[in-house]
């Protein structure tokens, strides 16, 4: 009986996961495919107003990101706690909800003023209330369901499901931007949230073990929270904990190695170096997910093989190399080069990290609400600052070229590969604080 009850959980836990794989991979796919259709859109849009017209509203776009983190940094606590008294699955359900609204009321207003400042909105809404808590609360339903020992290559398959989503966003807003313009792509991408949202509703489980049919348990407090029933802050509680805050410092730093804040930088550099127009850019993005998808696909076995703490010392290292190449590269060939060590690494170490960081939290009464809270509000000030980085040292490189003593037009490049060297600086220290 024992043995049967197991199998059959182990069934159940399967199953959801692949539902949640479904899930996050259809909102990936429309989320990369909104980002590409967004800057065409606002592009056409400002067009008829001038040429000044098209350069506000593009740098506004750059404006609602660090705005729209700076709403993530206050909200994700919020989130955090709502979904520890209220539920995983009815938060979840609630952040496709907004993307749906935002991108049809882009489509649907043809006002070139009002549509302007609708896909800033958008641009910041889905940093708040969009695809970037929806992702955080699906690694807080993996920490519901899975063991600490099943966690990490829970999370690889989840990270791999989002790669491919984002490999399928790339081409299929491309493709249909093309046959029938952004707007049509904007309209398509509204849809893909809602579709999920019936087939999350209807597939994904309540992970909250606090949460009885669908209402709070009357059971009293959560097992996580603190006994003397003293309040505590969660930022504090994790902030003030030497090990908590090295893991944390180092899964903030992984919002550096995403593409996203890295994109608009990266195309300057391959037009500038290689004389790459959008098409070729576009392809090595797709290039690039593919390169995270295939480490993500790797993940389980290379833990297997390394081991947990040497599997994200190789991760960094490979990382620090990739982005290395990528900087001083001078040809096709040798930036495609950059994609190998990528194949391996990817942001593979953070399956690792995430899940040390939420079994630290909870070991200090913390709920995995609140844990997922702090460390999305960690990551929202990563997303805030990872774009003026790269963007300043573009802009000091670009000014200085062909100087003496000047920075290579690679600079933000290799501020990534150093920042992976630090990443494995942190990993590190956090078990020298272990065992003091």
């Amino acid at each position: 009986m024992v043995s049967r009850s197991s199998s059959c959980n182990v069934a159940q836990d399967q199953h959801f996961l692949l539902a949640l794989r479904a899930t996050a991979s259809a909102i990936s796919c429309a989320g990369v495919a909104t980002l590409q259709a967004r800057q065409l859109l606002i592009t056409q849009t400002a067009s008829p107003l001038g040429e000044a017209a098209v350069v506000q509203a593009t740098s506004g776009l750059a404006t609602a990101y660090s705005l729209g983190s700076v709403a993530e940094f206050f909200l994700s606590p919020v989130f955090g706690k709502m979904s520890d008294r209220f539920g995983r699955k009815p938060i979840l359900l609630f952040f496709m909800i907004g993307p749906a609204i935002m991108r049809t009321l882009c489509a649907l207003v043809e006002q070139p003023v009002a549509r302007i400042r609708l896909l800033w909105l958008d641009f910041a809404s889905a940093r708040a209330v969009g695809i970037q808590p929806f992702l955080g609360m699906c690694g807080t339903m993996i920490t519901d369901v899975f063991t600490v020992d099943q966690q990490p290559a829970a999370r690889a398959q989840l990270a791999a499901s989002q790669a491919l989503g984002g490999i399928l966003g790339n081409y299929l807003s491309g493709w249909w931007s093309l046959r029938a313009g952004p707007r049509s792509t904007y309209l398509c991408t509204a849809a893909a949230p809602l579709f999920s949202l019936a087939f999350a509703a209807a597939c994904l489980p309540e992970t909250n073990a606090e949460i009885k049919d669908g209402r709070p348990s009357r059971d009293g407090q959560s097992s996580c929270s603190v006994p003397d029933g003293k309040t505590r802050s969660a930022y504090r509680t994790l902030l003030l904990d030497p090990e908590s805050l090295l893991i944390g410092g180092a899964l903030g730093l992984y919002e550096f190695l995403n593409y996203a804040p890295l994109n608009s930088v990266a195309i300057l550099f391959m037009k500038e170096r290689l004389n790459w127009g959008p098409l070729e850019a576009g392809r090595f993005a797709s290039g690039h997910a593919l390169a995270g998808f295939c480490a993500s696909m790797l993940a389980r076995r290379l833990m297997q093989f390394f081991g947990k703490r040497l599997y994200v010392s190789v991760t960094n290292l490979l990382t620090s190399v990739a982005y290395a190449t990528w900087a001083v590269s001078k040809t096709g060939p040798s930036l495609i080069a950059c994609l190998l060590p990528l194949s391996f690494s990817g942001t593979g170490g953070a399956t690792v990290l995430v899940t040390r960081y939420m079994e630290r939290a909870m070991q200090l009464g913390l709920s995995p609400g609140e844990a997922m809270g702090v460390r999305s509000a960690i990551g929202a000030v990563a997303r805030m600052l990872a774009p003026q980085l790269f963007t300043r040292l573009w802009l000091r490189a670009a000014a200085q070229k062909d100087q003496p003593g000047a920075l290579p037009l690679g600079a933000p490049m290799l501020s990534v590969a150093l920042i992976a060297i630090i990443q494995e600086l942190l990993h590190q220290s956090s078990f020298l604080v272990r065992q003091n």
